[in-house]
């Protein structure tokens, strides 16, 4: 199972009551389908930075939750049909990152190449010593103007 990070907009027509049914009703169908709901947050009425369904305003709400893959877009299309919601967003939440040195972070992606490995070159060459940096040259000292024009 992953966890999750749901925030959804509801109508400001509802009253509380209501937003708690449409919570509710979010929490069950993750629970329906063998995810559990860590965290829910109710944000309050807020204004929106745009108009969505000809609302200026909306009921923000938080979710914070572990679920299967199947449970989600089955949580989505609730969301989708679900009259009073105006807006929603789902996002993987990201694993804590390792720290390496003094406020250097250190991710998958960004972590060094194991000796002996390679990429292909600049200019499309396979070669051993060829290693690229991180905008696609290689790397190495550049040849100055002088030495382009000798070339």
């Amino acid at each position: 199972m992953r966890s999750y990070e749901v925030i959804f907009i509801l109508d400001p027509a509802l009253g509380d009551d209501g937003v708690d049914a449409a919570i509710t009703a979010a929490s069950g169908v993750v629970t329906r389908e063998g995810g559990e709901v860590a965290e829910v947050q109710k944000w309050g009425k807020k204004r929106l930075a745009y108009e969505i369904k000809k609302r200026r305003e909306g009921h923000y709400v938080f979710l914070r939750l572990r679920a299967p893959v199947k449970a989600m877009s089955e949580l989505e299309r609730h969301l989708n049909i679900a009259e009073p919601v105006l807006k929603f967003l789902t996002v993987v939440a990201q694993a804590p990152q390792r720290r390496v040195g003094k406020g250097k972070t250190q991710t998958p992606a960004t972590a060094p190449q194991e000796a002996g490995t390679h990429t292909v070159g600049a200019h499309g060459t396979d070669a051993p010593g060829d290693v690229q940096g991180t905008h696609g040259s290689a790397v190495g000292p550049r040849p100055t103007g002088a030495e382009v024009q000798e070339a």
